[in-house]
């Protein structure tokens, strides 16, 4: 990239039962060590992430996995990190020196947890062991080894961490054989559940969300809509009651929450709240993915001002409806009838405004560094920017639900 921009995000790590567990931070360049890029990029990204965004803007009180190679382990930067919450990622290319495990050693009783990053069987990732919490198995280049690490790995006090989990079945095979923690994107991926159509209930839901979403309804009419459906009006208090967003004096009705939060935060919270009713087996994780793309594509949008921002909001978090849902989001945009601009966005034409917005907001959640290249310098600022406020957003929504 020829700029000085930094560019992160975060990848969600899952328990067995579907909680979340803690984020891995990436970042451009946290496979550069080789370049020798690699501790300089680690270094800048974890004054930029703790220093001036913020840990509880990005991860909230989760736990966060940071990759550090050889330099910085022998440098106090790991100290940045909290105790009791980060996670010090050694990656296969360092060395056990004298030095390094000293520092393992000293973080480990400072509360900072230690995984071994894409762990195999050779001698110098095996003296790591006895002083790592977590070991990470890319199960696509374990393959068919992966019995065998699990079998292998047994005698040693460690949770096993499955990473580039992109399916589900190579995550219900990951479970059966020992593993507890899961990372990928596999629960952002519908399951194959065939022949499952949608109900009339659900298609009800969608049509709420749509209904809610435009922007000539009047406060009142607005707050009539969601007052008919009393159960989403008891979650919508609720949340605006909740320590997350708590004012001074409490919000008793829908009316006062219109007037004191404004139309465009309670139609957010309604559509999420909406949502949750189409997957409530599934992660909560999914829903704050979707919070995270609809807030990234409103503000991404903002600064177009081609695109309504209900319908750039509604894009990003309708763009989850075929894992929700189990079924292609092809085949959901067709039985929905959804207007053609938002399913096109949806299926993945990014020729429109609405489209290149959702796009580039998944391509940077996602990580495809490759896509941010496309973009200059400014554009490619502002979707960090965008993301930071996003992801803060999602964390305070999806506290406020629990």
């Amino acid at each position: 990239m020829g700029d000085s921009t930094i560019t992160l995000a975060r990848q969600p790590i899952l328990g067995a039962d579907g909680k979340l567990f803690g984020y891995e931070l990436l970042y451009r360049g946290s496979r550069l060590e080789s370049t020798g890029m690699g501790t300089t990029q680690t270094a800048r990204v974890l004054c930029e992430a703790i220093g001036n965004i913020g840990l509880e803007q990005l991860v909230g009180d989760a736990n966060v996995f940071v990759n550090f190679d050889q330099n910085l382990l022998e440098t106090d930067f790991c100290t940045l990190l909290p105790p009791g919450q980060g996670v010090v990622e050694i990656l296969e290319t360092v060395e056990a020196t004298p030095r390094v495990l000293k520092t393992l050693e000293q973080l480990r009783r400072r509360g900072i947890g230690i995984a071994a990053d894409d762990f195999v069987f050779q001698p110098n990732a095996l003296a790591f062991l006895p002083l790592v919490d977590y070991v990470k198995v890319d199960i696509l280049l374990a393959k068919d080894q992966l019995a065998s690490y699990v079998s292998r790995l047994k005698g040693y006090p460690v949770q096993l961490l499955a990473e580039k989990v992109e399916t589900h079945e190579q995550a219900a095979l990951c479970r059966d054989l020992g593993f507890g923690l899961f990372q990928g994107y596999y629960f952002a991926r519908p399951e194959s559940v065939p022949g499952q159509p949608i109900g009339p209930s659900q298609i009800g839901v969608i049509n709420l969300i749509a209904e809610l979403q435009k922007s000539d309804r009047e406060a009142m009419e607005l707050g009539k809509k969601i007052g008919a459906d009393l159960a989403l009006a008891h979650q919508i208090l609720k949340l605006a009651n909740s320590a997350a967003f708590r004012r001074r004096r409490a919000i008793s009705s829908i009316a006062d929450a219109v007037i004191l939060l404004g139309q465009d935060v309670i139609r957010q919270w309604a559509s999420m709240l909406l949502l949750t009713r189409l997957g409530d087996n599934k992660p909560s994780e999914l829903l704050a993915l979707a919070l995270i793309r609809g807030r990234m594509c409103e503000v991404l949008g903002a600064a177009r001002s081609t695109t309504d921002a209900n319908q750039l909001f509604t894009a990003g978090i309708l763009s989850v409806l075929d894992a929700l849902l189990n079924r292609p989001m092809n085949e959901l945009v067709t039985e929905l009838a959804l207007a053609r601009p938002l399913g096109e966005a949806l299926c993945g034409n990014s020729t429109s405004s609405l489209g290149h917005t959702l796009q580039r907001a998944i391509a940077y959640e996602q990580g495809d560094w490759s896509f941010m290249d496309s973009l200059s310098a400014p554009e490619r600022s502002d979707t960090l920017e965008a993301y930071v406020k996003a992801t803060h957003f999602a964390n305070l929504t999806v506290r406020g639900l629990t």
